[in-house]
């Protein structure tokens, strides 16, 4: 049985060979020449390959959710963690799409799953951010948080499958979209305060990606 250490690097190797060779076109017997271990023992590990698959959404799922983390632990300005949440997980379904989509096509529960966890990990995250935001009086008090998360998160959703391939184009373009939106649910004086610190507040958010390997 393969410990937690090798579990991990046979869940890493899978998602990558995933995500670039389709779902389908990837074998068990592929994983386990990759990892350079017997066919016995990946069984072992992970009974099939719909087991590992399912561990490599679950990957995604939990790297994303150690970035919200660590922005929120750093950063104790709410638009910014805000925008930050949003790019990270537009940024790793963008990444995985390939994988998200053959899933979504081939393999409807796990894909449901996932998506059921991630989202609403997501949604509850930026409910309660904006719940701050709002309570703290950043945001304008005719402000409807439920609508504001629903749109965040599906353009989170929808961004996947954008064609944009350049990763610090994307984040150019997640940054406008996103800072834009955010912008418009904001009260005259906070935007007043951010335009004021905008340099300040762009240093922040090189920080976090250098920090988190972004």
């Amino acid at each position: 049985m393969a410990n937690e250490e090798n579990k991990e690097k046979i869940v890493e190797t899978a998602l990558e060979m995933f995500n670039t060779r389709g779902c389908r076109g990837v074998t068990m017997d592929d994983i386990a020449q990759a990892m350079r271990m017997s066919k016995r023992t990946l069984y072992e590990t992970f009974a099939n390959k719909e087991e590992l698959l399912a561990a490599c959404l679950d990957l995604v799922h939990r790297r994303t959710n150690e970035r919200h983390r660590r922005a929120h632990s750093q950063v104790d300005e709410p638009l910014l963690v805000a925008m930050y949440m949003l790019r990270t997980n537009a940024m790793f379904i963008h990444k995985y799409h390939h994988i998200i989509e053959e899933t979504e096509r081939y393999y409807p529960d796990i894909h449901d799953r996932f998506f059921k966890l991630h989202i609403g990990s997501l949604r509850n995250l930026m409910q309660h951010g904006m719940d701050y935001v709002k309570g703290h009086g950043y945001m304008r008090p005719d402000v409807d948080v439920e609508v504001a998360v629903d749109f965040l998160c599906n353009l989170v959703q929808q961004h996947r499958i954008s064609e944009v391939t350049d990763r610090e184009e994307y984040k150019r373009q997640l940054n406008e979209v996103c800072f834009t939106f955010l912008r418009g649910l904001m009260t005259t004086e906070t935007l007043i305060r951010y335009d004021r610190e905008v340099g300040h507040f762009a240093e922040v958010i090189q920080r976090l990606d250098a920090e988190n390997r972004f």
